[in-house]
């Protein structure tokens, strides 16, 4: 139901440019769940791994002068440098925990903010990167599929971006959905729930934080790693700190702990500002109270209250979920908050 709804969201607006940003960012957002929401790690610096992986596949795209067909390479190469920023900015970070842990991952990622800005002779500074070509995909000197216009424009090259995002989104979801179902989301979850019962448990809590934060940051480099590869350009705002609250605000507005609330949250996001901009100049006016009341009446998401909704007036059930101050705290006081995880359900 989740693909044929994402499918007939361009089909019944007309707008392809926007669904692809909404499955960018919504790739973003739920890597960012995996740290927030699955393993209570609150952070104010997760657009660096997305920045990052956006310069990575850039660079490439725009430096490497790589065989036709091979193109889409640059995208691990986002990836793998997102996750090794991951790695040394997680290592140095996840010492501490709550508001300490939010600001030191700011304070990083103003950092490499800075440093992208200053290195103008390779990332283009202030301008942002540029010259790059959508790549194509296929085997050199064999056949090279291009994403370009089909039976005299019936087919854009939007639309082939689109089904090539959502094919890359559809194999992110998998990956998610398994790591979450798995004995090491369960961890996750154990360690979001209360870190002392986890240590005593016999988890190594420092560890599995690390590896949490990684599998995130790799996330987001994969979403970043798409963006150059549909705008041909990649501009400093991949790296700025309101980007990071942005994808905070996708998380609540979905519902923190859901599979899928970000993502929801994400699109939500970038359909109603589209369409209020159009109407007003003073759209941010009305964005603003929209999502303020959203906030005050649908606390647990968009997803979270459907949920809920469902579980109390249908015979849908779902096993207990923590409430937001619970599931999304990025700190624990050891407390009793129960023998057992709650799951969390899609």
């Amino acid at each position: 139901m989740l693909f044929l709804a994402i499918l007939l969201v361009p089909a019944i607006t007309g707008n392809f440019t926007l669904t692809v940003f909404g499955l960018i960012f919504g790739i973003f957002a739920m890597g960012y769940n995996i740290s927030l929401g699955e393993t209570g790690m609150l952070t104010f610096g997760h657009a660096a791994f997305f920045g990052l992986g956006a310069y990575g596949c850039g660079l490439f795209l725009a430096h490497v002068d790589y065989p036709a067909g091979l193109g889409l390479i640059g995208i691990p190469i986002g990836v793998l440098v997102a996750v090794v920023a991951g790695l040394l900015i997680g290592a140095l970070s996840l010492r501490r925990r709550g508001t300490y842990l939010a600001l030191i991952t700011l304070a990083f990622g103003e950092m490499i903010y800075f440093i992208v800005f200053q290195w103008e002779s390779l990332t283009g500074g202030d301008d942002g990167l540029y010259g790059m070509s959508t790549p194509g995909i296929g085997i050199p000197g064999v056949y090279v599929f291009e994403f370009e216009e089909l039976f005299d424009g019936l087919v854009t090259s939007n639309m082939l971006l689109f089904v090539f995002v959502f094919l890359v989104f559809v194999a992110s979801l998998y990956a998610m959905r398994r790591l979450k179902h798995s004995n090491l989301g369960h961890i996750f979850n154990a360690i979001r729930e209360n870190e002392d019962r986890a240590s005593f448990l016999g988890y190594d809590v420092y560890r599995y934080r690390l590896v949490a934060f990684v599998v995130s940051a790799g996330f987001s480099g994969l979403a970043g790693a798409l963006y150059p590869i549909f705008l041909s350009f990649v501009g400093l705002d991949t790296l700025s700190w309101l980007l990071s609250g942005e994808v905070n605000f996708f998380v609540l507005l979905g519902g923190i702990g859901t599979f899928v609330g970000p993502l929801v949250g994400s699109v939500s996001y970038y359909f109603i500002t589209d369409y209020i901009s159009a109407v007003t100049d003073h759209w941010e006016l009305f964005v603003g109270l929209i999502f303020i009341g959203l906030v005050l009446y649908l606390p647990e998401g968009i997803v979270g209250t459907a949920r809920d909704y469902l579980a109390k007036h249908t015979h849908y059930s779902t096993v207990s979920v923590p409430s937001r101050s619970h599931a999304g705290r990025p700190d624990t006081d050891g407390s009793d908050v129960g023998d057992t995880a709650p799951g969390v359900e899609d």
